[in-house]
């Protein structure tokens, strides 16, 4: 798949236009050096991650998918189980299944399990994904739930290989703040290059009109699948970067707020884009934080609540104004380029006037 000089330049242009100010961001809180900011601003990073990587399937095939989510706890765990120190395994791990008791032994630096838990994920994503991207519209929907749904239980039962309920402890923390941007940067590069390539314009055709997609030839299966794998990598990495941030973490880590949370986002900034998934993000972490500063210390002449909930709620009812008064979302579906052609245009037709 070779891309033309032209997407080559698109692509270049979306990405610098995305990555630049979130780069000059992070340098700022970077230079800051206050500790509660840094871990602010690394949390909101990695969420970039998850959510640019459900918008590569769900925004580029306009169906709604709650597991990528599951990919990033399965990523989050196999980068665990190969990272943490061999000697500190036999304890956590008593009960290893005789199977994997090589991985007593095994370990590997950070950045190199990483790696391999997001190849591993992505091989999982493929077999799982033969049968689930040939679902459409609620069917899809329930399918990807139910996933999310088995891989939560498998991880919080098969306690002799994931510690179960219990909290997986002793990962490597090493994830950073500029860890969690050059892994932004890596997903918004893909995602970018995905959707302007002849793969990503083929889904996004299946998404505006399938059958007349299937007149051309184009196999939705076949199209979905291959957004599907490189959504379920790009989360796989936010998920494995979010692992080696808390350092330690239990099923309930990657539970269905989290699943919604990054659903809400993609959504208010705007499904069909990818600058709607950074933009959906910053927008609801900036006033999720706004409304917990609230919570606690007040804001000016409002007094400070303490009410369990109050900020989901309103997180949510916010959700629900953007659904019905602006369905497509912050950005209408369109990309930051979008609006730099839109406003060249304008320049052109001012001096002809």
């Amino acid at each position: 798949m070779v891309a033309s000089t032209s997407t080559l330049s698109r692509w270049a242009w979306l990405t610098g236009l995305l990555v630049g100010p979130l780069a000059v961001l992070t340098v700022i809180i970077g230079i800051t050096d206050n500790i509660d900011l840094v871990q602010r601003g690394t949390a909101t990073l990695i969420l970039i991650i998850i959510v640019v990587g459900l918008h590569v399937f769900s925004g580029n095939s306009g169906v709604i998918s709650f597991g990528s989510v599951a990919f990033a706890m399965i990523a989050a765990y196999t980068s665990a189980l190969i990272t943490i120190p061999a000697e500190d395994k036999p304890s956590l791990f008593p009960d290893m299944p005789f199977f994997l008791t090589w991985l007593i032994d095994f370990s590997v630096p950070v950045p190199l399990g990483i790696a391999i838990a997001v190849v591993f994920t992505m091989a999982v994503a493929f077999i799982v994904g033969i049968p689930l991207v040939r679902l459409s519209g609620l069917a899809a929907g329930i399918g990807t739930l139910a996933f999310l749904v088995v891989v939560q239980v498998i991880v919080a039962k098969w306690k002799a290989v994931t510690r179960g309920e219990s909290t997986m402890v002793g990962v490597p923390q090493e994830t950073t703040l500029w860890w969690a941007l050059v892994g932004v940067i890596i997903a918004i590069s893909v995602a970018a290059i995905y959707q302007l390539t002849r793969r990503g314009r083929r889904l996004i055709a299946t998404r505006e009109d399938d059958k007349a997609a299937m007149s051309i030839g184009i196999s939705i299966p076949i199209e979905r699948l291959w957004g599907w794998v490189a959504s379920c990598g790009i989360s796989a990495l936010g998920g494995a970067l979010y692992g080696h941030y808390i350092a330690s973490f239990q099923p309930s880590t990657f539970g269905l707020s989290l699943t919604f949370l990054v659903i809400a986002m993609l959504v208010v900034g705007g499904m069909g884009s990818l600058t709607g998934a950074v933009i959906g993000v910053l927008v609801l972490q900036a006033l999720a934080e706004l409304l917990r500063t609230v919570e606690l210390n007040g804001l000016g002449p409002i007094p400070a609540f303490d009410i369990p909930g109050l900020v989901e709620v309103i997180l949510a009812l916010i959700l629900l104004i953007v659904l019905i008064a602006r369905p497509a979302g912050i950005t209408g579906g369109r990309e930051v380029t979008d609006w730099f052609r839109r406003r060249k245009s304008d320049v052109v037709e001012v001096d002809a006037a």
